[in-house]
């Protein structure tokens, strides 16, 4: 992903207006020309999602004490292995607390973790994307139950398929704020087949600057793990909307 600044154009230029573009695999996907620098960082965050590395990361990392991650993925990986289970929502819901008591272990603040399905809607309305996020299992306080395709850090991650790692929530725009304790997040899409987004793992912690550039990687192979071990079928099924 690549960021282009110039004048737009000749009479852009001569209001001193600039030209934002973003490039993805060598095509544009995103040109902004106008507005403020907080309107253009917000309309750009809709288009590559918001993944930064904390102000000075080798600080972070003192400050968290790191997750067993060589431990975790093997009792993901030896958990879906041995088991021979293939659902997604029976192998979820273990993960959820495998990485829950991966946290408490190390003795970092965790509020939230679980997952959440990516479900075609069978009644969209007129404003609406054809699919939706659908709450799966999880551990923590009750979470929102779905959340649509331009909503939150999760609507980010599935937009632009790519992970979000928040340090400060509430500076990112459009937050969902399920649970007001949450300070932090990081959401990693696990993918099908096909390359395209499938599910959400979601973690949130109470503080700010609550994950690492180490989680983010150590998560991203979690979610390999459970695209790869999981049968996605079902997850197809339509949901019908309130």
């Amino acid at each position: 992903m690549s960021f282009v600044s110039s004048a737009s154009s000749t009479s852009a230029s001569r209001r001193g207006r600039k030209r934002l573009a973003v490039f993805k695999d060598g095509a544009e996907v995103a040109t902004i020309t106008t507005g403020e620098l907080k309107e253009h960082v917000h309309k750009l965050v809709e288009q590559i999602g918001w993944s930064p590395d904390c102000p000075d990361e080798t600080q972070l990392h003192n400050y968290l004490a790191p997750i067993n991650a060589e431990e975790l993925l093997g009792d993901v990986a030896a958990f879906t292995a041995t088991t021979g289970q293939r659902d997604y929502v029976a192998n979820a819901a273990n993960v959820s607390s495998i990485i829950w008591h991966a946290f408490v272990e190390a003795e970092r603040p965790i509020n939230w973790a679980g997952f959440y399905f990516v479900r075609p809607l069978a009644n969209p309305k007129e404003s609406d994307h054809d699919h939706i996020l659908i709450l799966g299992p999880f551990m923590g306080k009750p979470a929102c139950s779905r959340i649509r395709f331009e909503s939150g850090v999760c609507g980010a991650s599935w937009r632009t398929k790519s992970v979000q790692r928040i340090a400060d929530v509430h500076e990112f725009p459009g937050h969902i704020a399920c649970d007001g304790a949450s300070q932090s997040e990081l959401v990693v899409p696990v993918f099908d087949k096909q390359g395209e987004v499938i599910a959400l793992i979601d973690l949130d912690c109470p503080e700010k600057n609550g994950f690492s550039a180490q989680d983010e990687r150590t998560f991203v192979e979690v979610a390999r793990v459970m695209s790869e071990a999981c049968d996605w079928g079902n997850v197809g099924l339509t949901y019908t909307q309130p």
